[in-house]
């Protein structure tokens, strides 16, 4: 019985998680000018990822599904008009984020070890204990309206928050699954865990601190300190690249950012790629800076 509903609770996450984001993205725009990144790679990019829940699917169903849901959130971007700016209320509200990720503790470790010690029996399956470990993410819900924000910061922030949940719980399913009895696993809780949740509470609220998030740098985003200028475009980027972002930043209102890397295209690129740059400086009326 507490197997089953373990496995609702699971399914609902996924089910929830889904729902917000889609609800999220129905009340935007489609993006016609998204970066090739964003946008060419289709489901051919999921195949790695499936392969890798078809193997967690082995050692447990739950776990396989977890993964897939994980992978779903950390690959959604913000909408078109998500604005990149980082200021004192994006902080703020980014902030809060890590600071329910270092108190849900107080809920989610003693509602875990229920969870756990009412499913164990002497013929409980891996499958069941997993179950029984995955269901205190449930506490962690309310961060998923965090991607209903218009503020990439938070966006981010609120993915790369989901992302130490999910390794918490990855943590806690292979604790509780160790041996035959789930307190063998006690020592790999209470140190990985543990460690998680203070260095990843701190590691947050530090780079809220600093204006910064770690999973925008992954996804490439270019985000604007208030209303200084924008960081520098990301080296190493082809021309082809450059002009692609150039024109994604043109389409969101963010001209600094384009101006930034058409003039990279132009400097990097060959003559086609500098004509489109010079086209796009004139869109913007930046040919005479030019």
């Amino acid at each position: 019985m507490a197997a089953a509903l373990a496995l609702c609770a699971v399914l609902g996450l996924i089910f929830v998680a889904i729902v917000v984001v889609s609800f999220a993205r129905a009340n935007r725009q489609p993006d016609s000018l998204t970066p090739a990144k964003r946008s060419t790679k289709g489901w051919r990019s999921w195949i790695g990822y499936i392969g890798i829940a078809l193997l967690l699917a082995l050692w447990s169903l739950a776990a396989a599904l977890f993964f897939l849901g994980v992978v779903w959130i950390l690959r959604q971007n913000p909408g078109p008009d998500a604005t990149f700016e980082v200021g004192d209320e994006q902080k703020k509200k980014a902030r809060r984020i890590y600071t329910w990720l270092f108190l849900s503790s107080i809920l989610t470790v003693p509602f875990f070890l229920i969870m756990v010690i009412a499913s164990y029996s002497g013929n409980t399956t891996t499958n069941q204990l997993v179950l029984a470990a995955l269901v205190p993410v449930l506490f962690h819900l309310p961060l998923l309206l965090g991607l209903t924000s218009k503020s990439a910061f938070v966006y981010r922030h609120t993915q790369q928050g989901v992302l130490l949940v999910a390794l918490r719980a990855g943590l806690a399913s292979i604790a509780v699954s160790m041996g035959a009895d789930p307190g063998e696993g006690a020592w790999l809780f209470l140190l990985g865990n543990g460690s998680l949740w203070l260095f990843g509470s701190l590691w947050g609220w530090i780079e809220i601190k600093r204006g910064s998030c770690w999973w925008m740098k992954q996804k490439r985003d270019v985000a604007r300190r208030g209303r200084a200028e924008p960081l520098p475009p990301e080296a190493g980027l082809s021309p082809e690249n450059y002009m692609e972002r150039g024109k994604w930043y043109l389409q969101h209102q963010q001209k600094d950012a384009a101006k930034a890397y058409a003039l990279e295209a132009f400097r990097h690129g060959n003559f086609e790629i500098r004509r489109q740059a010079i086209q796009l400086l004139g869109d913007m009326n930046e040919v005479g800076f030019f």
